[in-house]
């Protein structure tokens, strides 16, 4: 009589999962702009995964230079939560400009895994920001320039249009950073 049992590990899904997600990431880094024209699928959970993973390990490491036990534990709490909003409301941003400007729908999942990938420069310049402020604005550039690519290369968006609509958006983060330093060099000077 034969033995058919599952003795496939139960973590087996996942860890492939794991892996697949880390060659993903590993050649993104490698090749940002090939990598942001064709976006992987993956469900909302993974997706989730990867963004809190990514923006704690930002977080960390913007914590760590210089060290700070407060700004690490602000990397490992606050960076995940304002990784998951900020990357959501740009996601639903995006989603209804597509149906109020260029009158279709797009898939909402898409277009946060975009996001999400366009990001990752962002969260690799955001750990010299303590040191060298203005370059937040070269990753949030960066991260700019792939949404560009990605938006015309994954939803057909016409290139001027991407890179208006990406330029609005970067003046924006730019007045929002600006404003920021503003109140925090007045706060500097009143203690």
């Amino acid at each position: 009589m034969s033995d058919y049992r599952d003795v496939t590990p139960k973590n087996a899904p996942q860890y492939e999962t794991a892996k697949e997600v880390f060659r993903y990431i590993v050649n993104y880094l490698r090749h940002p702009v090939e990598k942001i024209k064709s976006l992987p699928d993956w469900n909302w959970t993974v997706l989730v995964i990867t963004l809190i993973v990514l923006s704690m390990g930002s977080g960390i490491l913007t914590g760590l230079v210089p060290p700070n036990f407060f700004r690490i534990m602000g990397g490992i709490i606050i960076s995940p939560i304002v990784g998951v909003v900020t990357t959501t409301i740009g996601a639903l941003f995006i989603y209804y400009y597509f149906q109020v400007f260029e009158k279709r729908t797009c898939s909402l999942r898409k277009i946060f895994t975009l996001i999400l990938f366009a990001n990752v420069p962002f969260f690799i310049f955001q750990v010299g920001s303590e040191m060298i402020p203005p370059i937040t604005l070269v990753g949030f550039a960066f991260t700019a320039l792939l949404m560009a690519v990605g938006l015309t290369e994954n939803f057909q968006m016409d290139k001027r249009r991407a890179l208006r609509l990406v330029t609005i958006l970067f003046a924006i983060v730019f007045i929002i950073w600006l404003w920021n330093r503003i109140d925090i060099s007045r706060l500097e000077r009143l203690g």
